[in-house]
C-alpha cells in the first residue's frame, strides 16, 4: 500500500497551544479522517504525526507537510504573518504567527480544503471530481445531498469502462449454488454503481462473442494470448488489465469516482441471485 504521510508542526506549552494551531489541528484531524476513507480503497493510507514545537521555534509553527514537502510549496501560495494575541499571551511577551494566503483569503489556521487540495496534489490525482465530493464519504454529517454529488458528477466528463469476460453460464456469471465470490464482487459493484448513474459494461464471450469482435485490442489480445488473458478491463478504449478483475480501489482510481457509489446503501446486493430477482440464471 502506498503511503502519504502528514506531519503537523505546532507550538506545544505544557499541553497548550494557541488557537490557530488548535484550529489547524481540529482541521486536520477532520481531513485526514476524510482522505482515509477516500484513498484506502485505492490503496493508498494517510498516516498522521505530531511535531511539536517549542518557543525559540515560532517561525516553523502551523506548518503542515506532505511526505516532507509544506503546504505553501504544493499549493504555490503566500505565506506571511499577523500578530498573534493568543500565543502572546501564552508566552508573555508580543508575538507574531504564520498565515496562509488561500484562494484570495488570508487564513491564520489551515482550512481543510487546503490540505485536501494539498493531499492530492502530492499523490498526482485529479482534483475535479474529488473536490466536489470531499465531504461525500458515507457520513451522515458530512453536509452534502444526493443532488450536489449528481450536479458534480455530471460536471465533469466521465469515463467508459468494459470488462471482456470469459464464457459465463449467464451474463453475470452468478449462478448456481458454488458462486465465485469474485463474480459476486464486481456484479454487486457493477449493480451499485448502475444506480448511482455509472455503467460498467461487461461482456462475456459466451453471451456477446461479436463485441469481442468488434473491439481490435480485445480480438488481438486473444490472438495472442489466449483466452487466458481474460477477464481484460478497458477504460476509454485501452486496456488497462488482464487476467483478473478490476478491485474497487482500482475502479474508483480509473473512473474516478466516490469510493460510495460501489456500496450498496439499500441492502440488496443486486446480484441475480439475491432473492429479489426473477432472473433465469438463478
Amino acid at each position: 500500500m502506498k503511503n502519504l504521510l502528514i506531519e503537523w508542526r505546532h507550538l506545544d506549552v505544557d499541553g497548550e497551544t494557541c488557537d490557530r494551531c488548535y484550529d489547524t489541528g481540529e482541521n486536520l484531524a477532520s481531513e485526514v479522517k476524510r482522505l482515509n476513507r477516500a484513498l484506502n480503497p485505492q490503496g493508498i493510507e494517510v498516516k498522521y504525526i505530531e511535531k511539536k514545537l517549542n518557543e525559540g521555534q515560532i517561525p516553523e509553527s502551523n506548518v503542515i507537510l506532505f511526505n516532507n514537502v509544506p503546504l505553501e510549496e504544493i499549493l504555490n501560495i503566500e505565506v506571511s504573518q499577523n500578530y498573534c494575541g493568543s500565543c502572546s499571551d501564552l508566552l508573555g511577551k508580543t508575538t507574531y504567527c504564520r498565515t496562509i494566503k488561500f484562494e484570495g483569503n488570508e487564513y491564520e489556521d489551515i482550512p481543510a480544503k487546503a490540505i485536501r487540495q494539498a493531499a492530492y496534489k502530492v499523490l498526482g490525482l485529479n482534483l475535479n471530481i474529488s473536490e466536489n465530493f470531499g465531504c461525500c464519504t458515507g457520513e451522515s454529517d458530512c453536509g452534502c445531498d444526493d443532488t450536489q454529488s449528481d450536479n458534480a458528477l455530471r460536471s465533469n466528463p466521465m469515463k467508459t469502462m468494459f470488462i471482456y469476460e470469459p464464457a459465463l453460464c449467464c451474463e453475470t456469471g452468478v449462478c448456481g449454488v458454488s458462486v465465485d465470490p469474485e463474480l459476486l464482487r464486481i456484479s454487486t459493484v457493477a449493480n451499485n454503481m448502475k444506480k448511482n448513474g455509472v455503467t460498467l459494461q461487461r461482456y462475456n464471450l459466451n453471451n456477446f462473442p461479436q463485441e469481442f469482435i468488434n473491439n481490435a485490442e480485445i480480438n488481438k489480445l486473444i490472438n495472442s494470448e489466449g483466452v487466458d488473458a481474460l477477464p481484460a478491463t478497458v477504460v476509454d478504449g485501452e486496456i488497462v488489465k488482464t487476467k483478473a478483475y478490476p478491485t474497487n480501489g482500482e475502479i474508483v482510481m480509473w473512473l474516478n469516482i466516490p469510493a460510495n457509489y460501489l456500496v450498496d446503501k439499500s441492502g440488496d446486493s443486486g446480484s441475480c441471485c439475491s432473492g429479489g430477482s426473477s432472473s433465469s440464471c438463478c
